[in-house]
């Protein structure tokens, strides 16, 4: 019905109206309508966007996503040595038991071990795309904020790790030995890191060279996102795992702040949008209704390790309770990462099942759904959201000006 260049334009045009409406209209994050929107549009709905679209724009997607995480990176927030050891810890055990307890969800099942492993990887990331998106919406600014955007990065960076240490077990298209497949993922891990820090080094160099204005940097970090994404292709490593430690090389490094950043929830928002449009077309709601009742499980159980995780340090983290369960509700949006993630791992291993596949979805699904709402919650309830705030001064001023005309 549309051809390629058509379909661009409807994503963009109607995922900035979907976005605004659910804004505007619903008092929800745009991330929310963006993935409506996708879901109006893909196979759920009218289907003018076919897998072959997706499938097509796989490398936009790859580039968007790896502008996210570098963002992400980016946005985590200085500290001082014992202070980031303690966050190391708290994330690490965050992840350790969010993904025990949906790894024992997995295996109760009768799910293989090997598929239990790789679904409970995917589920231990949040979402930085909607992290980010519904922080800048909001005007989000604080220590809890930052707090936030270090927990989501260490667990994408757990989930991404484990990810790639998983994969070379699942490959049942040649043979290999253990020795083979535990050296394959240790280089592409270190391979990783190498790549991320040489884009951060690039840049760094790059900005000392430069004229201080925001187009030449951001044409230097967009260069060196694209540079780095096709060259993790072709090394064939992971994709994401470099960008995130790019955007962290870069932040704590750059103490002086002289790189100016790019920024995917202003500068480049075409990204944002396209990336939550497709991924609400690849969705599919029918799997949200064949396995609702599991999805909602798994979400339970990710939530529970977490909350636990979080109650247990939470004085090393200078936590109030409250805090603590308004830190877990942020920290529950399921990363689509988690959908490119599952969808290329699904061509190299026949074995997985088509059960585990369908939770999967649904869980990616409903997250996608509720999970910008959650963080928006969790952003007010720290009292961080300053453009929230700013609206509601404007509210309850607002009485008091109009009656000087009684």
């Amino acid at each position: 019905m549309f051809n390629s260049i058509q379909l661009f334009g409807l994503v963009l045009l109607g995922g900035l109206l979907a976005g605004e409406l659910a804004r505007r209209l619903c008092a929800l994050p745009r991330t929310t309508g963006y993935v409506l929107f996708g879901l109006l549009i893909g196979q759920s709905g009218l289907q003018w966007v076919t897998p072959l679209h997706i499938e097509s724009a796989q490398l936009f997607i790859d580039l968007a996503l790896g502008l996210i995480l570098f963002e992400l990176g980016y946005l985590v927030p200085r500290s001082s040595p014992q202070s980031g050891r303690r966050r190391l810890l708290a994330g690490s055990l965050l992840s350790l038991l969010a993904g025990l307890l949906v790894l024992l969800l997995f295996v109760s099942w009768g799910f293989s071990v090997g598929s239990a492993l790789f679904a409970a990887a995917l589920c231990l990331a949040t979402s930085p795309a909607i992290t980010i998106a519904t922080c800048s919406d909001v005007g989000a600014r604080g220590e809890r904020t930052g707090l936030l955007y270090s927990m989501v990065a260490i667990n994408g960076a757990a989930a991404f790790a484990l990810v790639v240490m998983l994969v070379p077990f699942l490959i049942d298209s040649q043979p290999l030995s253990i020795f083979q497949r535990v050296s394959g993922a240790l280089g592409s891990i270190f391979g990783s890191l190498l790549l991320g820090g040489a884009c951060a080094g690039l840049v760094l160099l790059g900005v000392d060279k430069l004229e201080k204005q925001a187009e030449h940097h951001h044409l230097l970090i967009l260069g060196c996102i694209v540079l780095g994404v096709g060259t993790a292709i072709y090394l064939d490593i992971s994709v994401f795992l470099p960008m995130l430690v790019f955007g962290l090389l870069v932040s704590n490094i750059d103490r002086e702040q002289k790189v100016i950043a790019l920024r995917i929830a202003s500068d480049a928002r075409v990204f944002l949008v396209i990336t939550f449009v497709l991924a609400g077309a690849a969705l599919d709601i029918a799997y949200l209704r064949d396995y609702w009742f599991p999805a909602l499980l798994i979400a339970l159980a990710r939530f529970a390790g977490q909350l636990f995780s979080l109650l247990l340090c939470r004085r090393e983290l200078g936590l109030s309770p409250k805090e603590v369960v308004l830190m877990t509700v942020g920290l529950q949006p399921m990363s689509s990462i988690a959908l490119v993630l599952l969808v290329n791992t699904q061509l190299l291993y026949s074995g997985m099942e088509a059960e585990l596949v369908g939770m999967l979805m649904a869980t990616i699904l409903l997250m996608q759904l509720f999970g910008p709402f959650a963080t928006q919650t969790a952003i007010k309830g720290f009292g961080e959201a300053t453009r929230l705030r700013g609206r509601q001064q404007s509210v309850a001023e607002a009485p008091t000006t109009g009656g000087g005309y009684g």
